[in-house]
């Protein structure tokens, strides 16, 4: 009986960094634990946003002077936006076997979408969540990389439809080709994309000329990394989207960034002006272009700058009227989108998991004596009697 205590203190000595850095992600994992740092990145951010105070403030007396029958009608049209962005989601991944909820779906796209206009470089932080996310739905990696591929680009090409006709409508001295090539390529990528989720076994075969051709002309042996595309068939093989419902899922796309233009249009009319709509949706256009280098969160500053100029020079709106109107628009569909996702991200990638009753405390996660009762350190169980925390805190 006395040996016991010794053998628990050899063990303890015996820890090796392995053993620690389960020890540490234990920690991380534990929901309190994320809880704490979730608000603690709020706090920071709200600090980090101290110098755009005048920003929220002046948003807050437009929207105050506006007409909320308009400011209505521009949250219910962003609102349509992010359950169009969603259904996308939902179509092609259940087209591939992957068995989703929509209000899964909808509350992964408002969590996504609040880091992504937080953090400058928030799309790449997006895009690993929404990847993590789907393989937690069952996704394998091939399908949650298709839908990524596929997804951007039917998103890319309804932009540039939008763009196409709003430089026709408004007869703009814009060399059309550029954008006609554009459009062109990203409807060639989702073709591409859709014929190798239906043609699984020639894309496999290809993946396996092609490593031969390599490891000969390295001198390696010809069948090296085969085995890592010895699935990739199997996986593609699970996709299953026929024509009607690779249409639905380019309407959705297109009426996504409808929605979105909606939004502006009515934040415009909201402060009395009436500008012609393809002036608008150019004006949109040009502003989520300087949006994709996001070098400020939510790319606040260039964004409202070149929306504004937009707004002045093609919709032919005053400065006053189109300044205003931009700060309506970004309250909406910046700072508002961005609180209700973080409440999201809270409620359903947090809260979930806070059953304190049948996770170890804090101070057993420290010390590593939870961890050696999931069999970090073999044959020596804790005598606590707490069990490990639940399995959903692996968001």
């Amino acid at each position: 009986m006395t040996m016991e205590p010794d053998s628990t203190e050899a063990s303890r000595a015996k820890v090796g960094p392995s053993t620690r850095w389960r020890r540490i992600v234990r920690f991380l994992r534990d929901p309190r634990v994320r809880a704490l740092l979730t608000l603690g990145l709020i706090v920071f951010i709200a600090f980090a946003a101290r110098g755009h105070y005048p920003f929220f403030a002046e948003g807050w007396e437009a929207i105050k002077k506006a007409n909320n029958w308009y400011i209505t009608a521009a949250t219910v049209a962003m609102f349509l936006a992010m359950v169009a962005q969603a259904e996308v989601m939902v179509v092609l991944l259940r087209s591939a076997g992957v068995s989703l909820k929509r209000s899964t779906a909808n509350a992964l796209g408002l969590a996504a979408n609040a880091w992504s206009s937080t953090f400058p470089g928030g799309p790449a932080i997006s895009a690993a969540m929404i990847f993590r996310e789907q393989l937690r739905w069952g996704a394998t990696p091939v399908i949650a990389s298709w839908y990524m591929v596929l997804s951007g680009a039917l998103s890319g090409a309804g932009m540039a439809i939008l763009g196409f006709g709003a430089m026709f409508f408004l007869s703009a001295d814009v060399h059309p080709y550029s954008m006609a090539f554009t459009l062109v390529v990203l409807c060639l990528l989702a073709w591409a994309t859709n014929w190798l989720a239906k043609h699984p076994e020639k894309v496999e075969s290809g993946l396996r000329r092609s490593l031969s051709w390599y490891n000969r002309r390295c001198k390696a042996p010809e069948d090296r990394w085969h085995d890592k595309v010895a699935g990739f068939a199997e996986q593609l093989s699970a996709v299953r989207l026929p024509p009607p419902r690779m249409a639905w899922a380019v309407a959705l796309s297109l009426f996504n960034w409808i929605a979105e233009i909606l939004c502006l249009l009515f934040a415009v009319h909201a402060v009395g002006a009436e500008p012609p709509i393809a002036g608008v949706v150019l004006a949109f256009i040009t502003a989520k272009l300087v949006g994709q280098a996001q070098i400020t969160p939510g790319g606040l500053g260039p964004v409202d700058a070149a929306l504004t100029a937009m707004l002045v020079g093609v919709a032919q709106m005053g400065s006053s009227r189109a300044l205003a109107a931009v700060i309506v628009f970004r309250m909406i569909s910046f700072v508002g989108l961005s609180i209700v996702g973080w409440l999201v991200f809270l409620w359903t990638f947090v809260r979930d998991s806070m059953d304190t009753r049948s996770s170890p405390t804090l101070q057993q996660i420290a010390w590593g004596s939870a961890a050696r009762e999931t069999g970090s350190l073999d044959g020596n169980a804790s005598s606590d009697g707490d069990g490990p925390p639940t399995g959903t805190t692996s968001h």
